[in-house]
């Protein structure tokens, strides 16, 4: 599909192709990508490397409301006097405007989102819950501005493996059910706050991002979407999964220090976990925080050791009574048509011996790094949860419990469509 394109600074309107011509040399033109040159930062006085993060944020939904004041905390980060001149935010914002773009570097003057001049807006509205629409979102980051790095956050509603319970990603098709799982984002197609729309589903997500050469790490800054199935999928599109396997605090990053993280160059992974992590426990106490990092290198190897775990257990996986089981949502048929999110340590707990749970234990020390509060609130059951440590390891699995399976609902039929699901679960 062709998109209408306004190039800004210019009142010509050009079609997408037209305008992915022109990007390179126009980018020449906008300070934010100069290509200042500068010393190297005390950190890593021999480290040369430009980063460019994309930062996507869907906010065609009931978080509109909330993109001004990320985005003010994200110029003040960008202030710092460590991040090179190289290093620059292209901001996708779809919010109840249309959608369009913006470059924040180290020397923007805007104090907020009312300064900033976008440097590419759409003329017509776009589906940001598309797979292609990331695509094309990512391929305007790097054109916009060259990088050595990328990274990637994404910004919106979210659910985790679950599928979209919506048709396509057509306009034409946003509104085929009344009560969405948002698998990634909400787009509601009309330009409202309506959390009702297309949701981005995670295999087209990650197919998406490994077309266009993938990331050096995704900090998922949205709700549920630390699963073993998620990051086990983006495992070929990025290096580092950053996200919670739970409800994420209302305010959600605090951008300030977060910019700061997104462009550490050593062990950024572990800075952006614990920047994430520092505001709740030390600032913004009340909300409570599960954050977690994923080495999605490590994953395979896990997936492989996984298999054998549950070849040996899976009558003891499936018949199990999990209602105490450490969980982060339990299923709602009314809600969100959504399964169980237990955290995979808690599972395990359950149906392994005292041995086969260390060893697991040592095994997803591997490939997971969590951080958590002694709790965390959660707008399902209106509360703080209490966090056991020898339950939570950050990261939620699925088992495929008969009771996810009905005529109106099939979600173990797509949970073994999945990559962890084909690679792990099928005998």
């Amino acid at each position: 599909m062709r998109r209408s394109w306004m190039f800004c600074g210019n009142a010509s309107v050009y079609s997408m192709v037209a305008a992915m011509s022109v990007c390179i040399a126009a980018t020449c033109s906008f300070s934010a990508c100069s290509g200042d040159s500068e010393e190297p930062s005390p950190e890593s006085p021999t480290y040369a490397e430009s980063r460019t993060v994309l930062v996507y944020m869907e906010a065609e939904n009931s978080l509109n409301s909330k993109v001004s004041s990320d985005v003010a905390e994200m110029l003040l980060g960008m202030k710092d006097n460590t991040l090179y001149a190289k290093d620059r935010l292209v901001l996708y914002v779809d919010d109840v405007e249309l959608p369009r773009y913006y470059v924040i570097d180290k020397n923007t003057e805007a104090r907020s989102l009312s300064e900033l001049t976008p440097v590419l807006e759409y003329t017509e509205d776009v589906n940001s819950s598309s797979a292609d629409q990331l695509a094309e979102a990512f391929l305007q980051a790097k054109t916009l501005c060259p990088a050595d790095s990328y990274g990637l956050v994404m910004w919106s509603h979210a659910s985790g493996w679950v599928p979209s319970s919506y048709a396509g990603d057509a306009l034409s098709t946003r509104n085929s059910v009344s009560m969405p799982r948002r698998s990634f984002g909400a787009d509601n197609g009309k330009n409202t706050t309506s959390n009702t729309g297309s949701e981005m589903d995670m295999m087209k997500m990650a197919r998406a991002l490994e077309k266009e050469g993938g990331v050096d790490f995704i900090l998922f800054d949205a709700c549920f979407m630390q699963n073993l199935e998620v990051a086990y999928e983006l495992r070929n599109a990025t290096k580092y999964v950053i996200s919670s396997p739970a409800e994420i605090p209302g305010p959600g990053a605090y951008y300030v220090t977060m910019v700061q993280a997104l462009f550490k160059r050593n062990n950024f992974d572990a800075e952006i976990l614990q920047a994430y992590y520092d505001f709740y426990t030390t600032v913004d106490t009340m909300y409570g925080l599960v954050m977690s990092s994923v080495q999605t290198n490590a994953l395979p190897d896990f997936a492989a050791y996984m298999k054998k775990v549950v070849a040996a257990h899976r009558e003891e996986l499936l018949m199990t009574d999990y209602s105490n089981t450490f969980n982060y949502r339990r299923a709602s048929w009314t809600d969100y048509l959504s399964p169980d999110l237990y955290d995979a340590q808690g599972l395990m707990k359950q149906v392994l011996s005292a041995d086969e749970y260390t060893q697991w234990k040592q095994e997803v020390a591997k490939v997971v790094t969590c951080k958590h509060a002694s709790g965390w609130y959660s707008s399902f059951n209106n509360r703080m949860n209490p966090i056991d440590d020898e339950l939570c390891c950050g990261i939620t699995m699925h088992v495929p419990l008969s009771r996810y399976e009905s005529s109106r609902l099939k979600l173990n039929e797509y949970f073994l469509k999945t990559a962890w699901g084909k690679d792990v679960w099928k005998e």
